[in-house]
């Protein structure tokens, strides 16, 4: 006969009750005394025993990422008081006299020239200090002026950049000849984008580079390799100084591996998250305070982090391999005004500066870099910044494989269905396992539809003042989610050998009996699916060789450490009962990994959705990111739930759906989605266009929040209806940030009626022609041009034509089978004013051609004004004095586009952070 269970026990997911022997048949009166364990703890003292056990992991985890190194002062020495280290202090000075004395650094600018000729008078200072070092016999210095052409993918788009006059800064640290034929390349830039004064990004590499080669000029002990260090002069041109570099440079040929130093963020720990060589991430465990993953990696390679470093150039132009270290903390700031040496975190500098001298100090004095080759099969992490794994992927397949198998087993071994006969307990164990992956499933679909009613409404992004808001206010409704599944599965009657006999349980369990009841058998066999949930996902990882597979391994070995724990406390008994309590606490110790990894997400997400556009549902996206990854740090509550009685349930999930509501409410109410250091990035351009005359003010923006406040003031003040431009007229207004133009919303204002305070001092940019013939034999026509732009950075040529060939490197984009439109970045070096362009076009049509540029003296002209933000203090820079933060924009009123700009400016809210800048555009017939 069929055995049934009692209403405590020992199966009450659908009631069924057994007179069997391992059973025991229900009372006749329907009561059912409460399950007396003996030495279990109730499910309120285990309930606040997790909690507690979970936020002391959460603690610690949080401490250890947010922990970093006392910052060194100049002069500091080892242990042997002998060799000098790195010093956060006199990197500070670096940065301060980067973004502050000198500011904004854009190629083209004067600005870019006093950085090159400050950099150049610390490396001969330090030579001179070196002269006495028997070890450091060639301490080489060499400035490289390049032009050439390249062509660049972000975000989905192409785009095709040409560079005149761009400057590399380089210095060769060697013991002669025998060292130079394999040499380590650090890089860094000191240009800064034209919307910061760049301390973060990219002073500090700057900073760091110096003052490391600062200590090892001084470092006594010969050397087996040399060391290259290059400050390359135009990154945020797309990686134009790079590319010359490498695909120019007489030393690039001795270059074995490359170390770049970049900026996503504003300060904390530097992570690893590109890497291509085992013998590159096995110098990286030399990094006293590692920090970075594999997971990462994977993440960068989507294109979902929106941005790129001079890696890609060493990599795909130069075959080189190496390692990428970047700040992501704190991205709020990035490319912003507020990217000031007050800003960035105190210790996040020493932290950068220790990792990089010692993974110099054992590929300059120890390894052999001839073995360096390139490997993608890597997996690494760090645990917890106190140590750093990598292991290949041949070894992940063994480990992987051999966790798998040990996993079926115990599921196959410990199944609470072993009364079933094998078909019936393989559909119950499947049924279990598919609803606990639903139970991740709903839980993202869950904070995903929350995400959307809350765009379709109109209140988007209440979460992305802090980064940790979204955790808050999608946690309800993603654990929510999360037991929805439970509670269906409570319900199915999963694993009954037969149907009738559940229903006649049922009408013997009557009153609170049936709603008090816990679950056991359900209880062990959720345990069960989330072993199976996450060693499919280990098995999907490792077969499509997904670096995040090496948590699904965490996790997985936690939970079979906690069969282990109920296998050996659990008790001999022959009825089924609950887990042991120790279970909860073995399988939930990987939380403390769980917050890292979450800290991680919502540090690197969360501020870049304020930069992916403004019709892009953010909130949908952060929903989806929540929602997926709350189920990391709740998936215990699987099993636990079903030591709860129905009625309980209910109520817990009643509670988390009032519990929603009100944190949306609140959110919605109470939470303005920015604030000062959490700002709303606008775009504003005042736009001549010299042949038709018109002056209009172009204002865009690049979220979904805030900007009909922003509108309404600007319409205000200037007197003119705002008019919505569209994606390919914004594109056109802002081609000078293409392709980043793509992602923005535009509008524009038409000034004509405006009186400027004084006339653009300079010419127009403007089109030559120095070549222009016709072959009627072939049917094509050779045009030459020369592209000049006296007192304009970054010009853009825009035109659409019958290309057949041209005179740029990469000839990839040409389309010799129809007319095209084409857009050609240019940026020159201070100085340079003109770029040259050869097309071999179709017919003899003529073309027009657009030329626009930024006006580079409104650069010159930007002074200091007034701070915006009196009394934001972090705990950073007090050894090196007060830097007030936000600087307000101001302009000297002997340039035509301060009078518009400078009154824009005021009227911006102060939770906004801008781009000004003066764009002038010009069109010719050719």
């Amino acid at each position: 006969m069929h055995k049934r269970t009692t209403a405590n026990g020992h199966r009450q997911n659908g009631g069924l009750s057994s007179n069997g022997s391992k059973y025991e048949r229900l009372p006749s009166d329907g009561k059912v005394p409460p399950i007396k364990e003996r030495g279990r703890p109730s499910n309120l003292v285990l309930s606040v025993g997790l909690l507690i056990w979970v936020a002391l992991l959460a603690t610690f985890g949080i401490v250890r990422h947010h922990t970093l190194p006392q910052p060194l002062p100049a002069n500091s020495v080892g242990a042997d008081g002998i060799t000098p280290v790195f010093s956060e202090h006199l990197a500070r000075e670096t940065i301060r006299e980067l973004a502050h004395t000198i500011g904004l650094r854009v190629v083209g600018t004067k600005q870019e020239n006093m950085a090159k000729e400050m950099i150049l008078e610390k490396l001969y200072d330090y030579r001179s200090q070196s002269a006495d070092n028997p070890h450091m016999t060639h301490f080489d210095i060499d400035v490289q002026m390049a032009d050439g052409s390249h062509r660049f993918d972000l975000m989905g788009q192409a785009v095709l950049k040409t560079y005149s006059n761009i400057t590399n800064i380089l210095a060769r640290l060697s013991c002669g000849p025998e060292c130079n034929e394999n040499a380590i390349l650090l890089n860094s830039h000191f240009d800064s984008t034209i919307v910061s004064p760049g301390a973060a990004d990219d002073g500090v590499g700057v900073a760091v580079m110096l003052d490391l080669v600062r200590v090892l000029s001084k470092t006594r002990k010969p050397l087996r390799n040399s060391v290259i260090f290059l400050w390359n002069g135009a990154e945020e041109t797309l990686q134009d100084a790079s590319h010359a570099f490498v695909t120019q440079h007489e030393w690039r040929d001795s270059i074995r591996g490359v170390i770049n130093l970049e900026a996503m963020g504003q300060g904390g720990k530097e992570i690893l998250f590109q890497a291509n060589s085992k013998q590159m991430v096995d110098a990286y465990k030399r990094a006293p305070h590692p920090h970075g993953s594999v997971l990462s990696n994977d993440v960068f390679r989507t294109g979902l982090v929106m941005s790129d470093t001079d890696f890609r150039q060493f990599r795909d132009h130069g075959g080189l391999v190496g390692l990428d270290m970047a700040y992501y903390t704190n991205s709020y700031l990035y490319h912003t005004m507020l990217d000031v040496e007050e800003t960035i975190e105190k210790g996040s500098i020493q932290n950068f500066g220790d990792n990089a001298l010692a993974i110099l100090d054992y590929l300059l004095f120890e390894a052999d870099l001839t073995e360096i080759e390139q490997n993608d099969d890597i997996i690494f992490f760090d645990v917890m910044g106190f140590f750093f794994v990598h292991y290949s992927w041949d070894t992940a397949h063994v480990f992987n494989g051999i966790l798998i198998l040990v996993a079926l087993l115990s599921v196959l071994v410990t199944s609470p269905f072993k009364d079933l006969s094998l078909s019936a307990r393989l559909r119950a164990t499947i049924t279990v396992a598919f609803a606990t992956a639903a139970s991740q499933l709903v839980a993202t679909v869950i904070c995903a539809v929350l995400g959307a009613l809350l765009f379709a409404a109109k209140v988007p992004m209440t979460w992305f003042a802090r980064e940790w808001y979204a955790l808050v206010l999608f946690a309800p409704a993603g654990i929510l989610g999360t037991l929805l599944p439970q509670k269906w599965l409570r319900n199915a009657s999963v694993g009954q050998p037969r149907l009738d006999e559940i229903g006649r349980a049922k009408k013997e369990m009557t009153g609170n009996a049936y709603e008090n009841a816990s679950d056991p058998i359900l209880e062990r066999a959720a345990y069960d699916g989330l072993v199976l949930v996450f060693t499919g996902a280990l098995l999907v990882a490792g077969w499509f060789k997904i670096g995040a597979g090496y948590l699904m391994a965490i996790y997985l070995t936690g939970l079979l450490l906690g069969k282990l724990v109920d296998l050996i406390f659990g008790g001999s008994s022959s009825k089924v009962q609950h887990l042991h309590p120790l279970v909860y606490f073995t399988a939930s110790s990987t939380f403390v990994f769980t917050t890292e990894l979450l800290i991680c997400a919502v540090y690197l997400f969360v501020p870049i959705t304020g930069r992916m556009g403004a019709d892009t549902p953010v909130d949908v996206i952060m929903g989806v990111l929540t929602g997926g990854l709350i189920f990391l740090p709740i998936f215990i509550l699987v099993p636990f739930v079903h030591r709860l009685g129905r009625r309980q349930v209910r109520q817990l999930i009643t509670g988390l759906g009032v519990l929603a509501l009100v944190t949306i409410a609140f959110f919605v109410t109470s939470v303005p989605p920015y604030d000062q250091m959490h700002p709303k990035r606008i775009f504003v351009g005042y736009k001549e266009n010299v042949t038709d005359n018109s002056r209009e003010v172009l204002l865009s923006h690049a979220d979904p929040a805030g900007f009909q406040e922003i509108l309404a003031k600007v319409e205000a003040e200037l007197g003119s209806k705002p008019v919505y431009r569209g994606a390919s007229m914004t594109d056109r207004d802002w081609s000078s940030i293409y392709p980043f133009s793509h992602f923005i919303e535009g509008y524009s204002f038409n000034v004509s009626h405006l009186t400027a305070l004084a006339p653009s001092p300079a010419p127009a940019p403007q089109i030559s022609v120095e070549i222009d013939s016709y072959d009627e034999k072939t049917d094509l026509r050779t045009l030459a041009i020369r592209c000049y732009y006296p007192h304009y950075i970054w010009t853009v040529l825009s035109f659409e034509g019958h290309v057949v060939d041209w005179s740029l490197s990469d000839r990839s984009m040409v389309d010799p089978a129809m007319p095209k439109r084409y857009r050609i970045r240019n940026a020159g070096g201070y100085t340079t004013n003109s770029w040259n362009l050869t097309l071999t076009l179709k017919g003899r049509d003529k073309i027009q051609m657009e030329i626009s540029g930024l006006e580079r003296d409104g650069f010159h002209e930007l002074v200091v004004g007034e701070p915006k933000i009196q009394s934001h203090r972090r705990g950073v820079g007090e050894a090196l004095g007060r830097v007030e933060i936000g600087q307000s924009w101001k302009w000297s009123d002997r340039w035509g586009s301060a009078a518009i700009l400078s009154r824009v400016e005021s009227i911006m809210p102060e939770w906004t952070t801008g781009l000004y800048v003066g764009l002038v555009v010009r069109t010719f017939e050719l």
